[in-house]
């Protein structure tokens, strides 16, 4: 029985592998042939409800993604989170990988309420969690602020960016990088109010951070010192524009 379940495992991990290289390469048809025959060993295997059969379909609901087969895909992906919280519960860890997958897809095909049940839904699971788990709180976050700020939702927005600098201020310690996005992200979005004042102090205090944690080359730190010299430049250029009126 062991032999037969290392060999089932080590079939399904095969195949896991041929997929992602497939996917590498850019051929989706023929991962989505392999895919399926994954899927369908193990539902032969080990039955319908079973995890490896749910991690099947997650794998194969990502192919039909790629495929832009969106349709099917949410379809699988459903199936697939509702054999996981069938085994091991609504709160359970297991049902992160799927989710996530499956709150991309709506976003990219901009089905919002969809993705902040979801969001919301994580939130829940991973917020008791051990750490790094719990530290995820602070991308659902994030994501929660920009459906907000792209239905020009601007406070609700704004108070999602301050929830998530909060949450990364009590949970990391003050020179992690983290906190340097979470300050970047916030600047970002009063840039794109044109706020440029407020977005510099945040901007300034993310490089802050980031400086202290990353080196100087680091595309993160590269990136918010150029930003800062945009911003700065045009408040600048505005000013002499103001005194010249004057």
């Amino acid at each position: 029985m062991i032999r037969e379940k290392q060999k089932s495992d080590n079939l399904l991990l095969g195949y896991d592998r041929k997929v992602l290289q497939l996917v590498e390469a850019g051929e989706y048809e023929t991962a989505r042939w392999v895919a399926e025959e994954s899927y369908e060993y193990s539902r032969n295997t080990f039955g319908d409800q079973h995890i490896e059969t749910a991690k099947t379909l997650n794998n194969l609901a990502w192919v039909y993604d790629l495929l832009g087969q969106h349709k099917t895909a949410e379809r699988l992906y459903s199936r697939s989170v509702d054999i996981k919280a069938a085994v091991f519960g609504e709160h359970s860890l297991e049902l992160i990988t799927t989710l996530e997958n499956l709150t991309t897809l709506y976003l990219s095909g901009g089905e919002y309420d969809k993705s902040e049940i979801l969001l919301h839904k994580m939130i829940d699971i991973v917020r008791h969690k051990p750490e790094p788990l719990c530290f995820r709180e602070a991308v659902y976050l994030t994501q929660l602020a920009e459906i907000k700020a792209q239905q020009v939702k601007n406070f609700e927005a704004e108070q999602l960016y301050q929830k998530c600098i909060a949450f990364t201020e009590r949970t990391m310690p003050t020179d992690h990088p983290n906190l340097g996005r979470a300050f970047a992200n916030m600047a970002d979005f009063y840039r794109s109010l044109g706020n440029c004042q407020r977005a510099l102090f945040y901007y300034k205090r993310s490089l802050a951070v980031l400086r202290r944690s990353l080196p100087a080359k680091h595309p993160d730190v590269r990136s918010v010192g150029e930003k800062i010299g945009i911003l700065a430049s045009e408040l600048n250029s505005r000013h002499v524009s103001n005194s010249g009126n004057g």
